[in-house]
């Protein structure tokens, strides 16, 4: 389980509001907004399907044609590629999380036919499993890919069994960018979980690199 508090965070300063990132994962963003008495969100459109909730405060939510008093105890929905803004017109704070489902950037490569151009991928091959120690692979490679997927720019990591060759597995490994690869490579969760997975290989995995630069997937 993980616990996120919210006074842990640092915002970023962005126009009139603030901004704090609280969840970065292929399939959800999760974000905690402050507008301060006057401030807005200017209009834009929806990168995902969006989902408001006011923690404190009122303002105002406008969807295309149609606005609507933001306050507590209430969800607010707003689909994909509808115009939307958001205004503090009270003399208080407002603070809201705004929730998006998938991530904006898997809703870039939904709407652009498919194309996953750009994706930077990381073929390991895996040493022999030792004998009787699949099982304890195969259940490590499903708790790390739960850790590795809160890192930013993971996309998705899938265990491949030999068809050909019983005890061999490889993996693939995509990323938004080498570079968000490298800093999930380097971080102490990629560290600790190497040390669990060594005493169950006969060796040392074998990486490859690559950069997608075509590709479509059936819809």
């Amino acid at each position: 389980m993980e616990i996120i508090d919210l006074k842990d965070k640092e915002p970023v300063q962005k126009g009139g509001r603030k901004v704090c990132v609280l969840v970065e994962e292929p399939y959800l963003q999760m974000n905690h907004v402050c507008l301060e008495a006057g401030g807005e969100v200017p209009c834009h459109k929806a990168n995902s399907n969006v989902a408001l909730y006011v923690l404190c405060g009122e303002g105002t939510l406008s969807v295309d044609e149609e606005s609507v008093r933001m306050e507590g105890k209430k969800l607010f929905r707003v689909p994909f590629g509808a115009s939307m803004s958001v205004r503090n017109a009270s003399k208080d704070r407002l603070e809201f999380l705004v929730v998006k489902a998938p991530h904006p950037d898997e809703m870039k490569g939904a709407t652009a036919e498919g194309r996953e151009d750009g994706h930077f991928v990381n073929i390991v091959h895996f040493p022999r499993i030792k004998e009787g120690k699949e099982p304890d692979f195969v259940a490590w490679f499903k708790r790390s890919s739960e850790i590795f997927a809160k890192h930013p720019g993971f996309l998705s990591r899938r265990l491949l069994k030999s068809t050909e060759e019983d005890g061999a597995y490889a993996a693939i490994v995509e990323h938004r960018s080498k570079e968000t690869f490298m800093a999930m490579h380097v971080s102490d969760d990629r560290q600790e979980l190497f040390g669990q997975v060594k005493p169950l290989m006969e060796g040392m995995p074998t990486p490859e690199f690559y950069q997608i630069v075509a590709g479509r997937r059936k819809g």
